[in-house]
């Protein structure tokens, strides 16, 4: 696909080896001007091409779009990798409007690991639910012989925070790296159900397990309760003189 330069881009030399594939769910990240509220707006979205120096991704919708969206707007995309959540900031080359709107975005800087994890975590315990959810660009097409499609998975918890949930779950299921799911489990009595994306995933000390990342979609409606949880539980872990 044929990419215009944004006027006055200053493109960085790209490492194709680290993008996303075609049609991996990434993230757009993108800053509404001050009369539009001048918040950081993220936005899901999926990769539909790519060469040595140009991510194209689908066109993302949102309010304001049509004032915000022009050749040179200054984005960054991220998306889930091995060893972490990575980033990369690009320009706007250009808008390609075929039978899928799409984003010619040429680099702008290097591509960042973001490992260190935004929200403090604590361990925790207790059976959890994840279960895939509908629209994920990674899920397969379901097999007319299969009624159930991608099971729900079993999982054990590990640790929590504000932002996300690590978990146990038997080797071999549908969750992988960049996969969207839904966790539901009981936090001191009552029900938390929230959608993330898997942002890691690493292998257990059990071989036929492994311990998977969840990044919660925001906005959490466990938010309050999760970072009381947290702050509850780090206060018991110095009275008790675990630091």
């Amino acid at each position: 696909m044929a990419r215009r330069a944004a006027s006055g881009a200053q493109l960085a030399r790209s490492a194709p080896g680290h993008w996303p594939g075609l049609n991996d769910r990434v993230w757009v990240e993108v800053h509404l001007p001050d009369s539009l509220g001048g918040e950081t707006i993220r936005i899901p979205t999926r990769v539909e091409d790519s060469t040595e120096s140009s991510l194209v991704v689908a066109a993302p919708s949102f309010r304001g779009d049509l004032h915000v969206v022009a050749p040179g707007l200054a984005v960054s995309v991220c998306w889930a990798g091995q060893r972490g959540q990575s980033r990369q900031e690009f320009l706007l080359a250009e808008v390609v409007r075929h039978r899928v709107p799409a984003w010619d975005l040429a680099p702008s800087g290097d591509v960042v690991v973001e490992q260190r994890r935004r929200f403090a975590r604590v361990p925790a315990t207790g059976t959890a639910r994840i279960s895939p959810v509908a629209g994920d660009p990674l899920r397969a097409e379901p097999d007319p012989a299969e009624e159930d499609g991608e099971p729900v998975v079993g999982a054990h918890l590990v640790d929590l925070s504000e932002g996300g949930a690590a978990a146990s779950v038997p080797a071999g299921t549908w969750l992988r790296l960049g996969r969207l799911a839904r966790i539901s489990f009981d936090l001191e009595g009552d029900p938390v159900d929230q959608v993330g994306q898997v942002v890691r995933s690493l292998d257990s000390l059990d071989p036929d397990r492994l311990e998977v990342v969840l990044a919660f979609a925001e906005p959490v409606a466990a938010a309050d309760r999760l970072r009381r949880y947290v702050m509850q539980t780090q206060i018991k872990h110095r009275r008790g003189g675990d630091r």
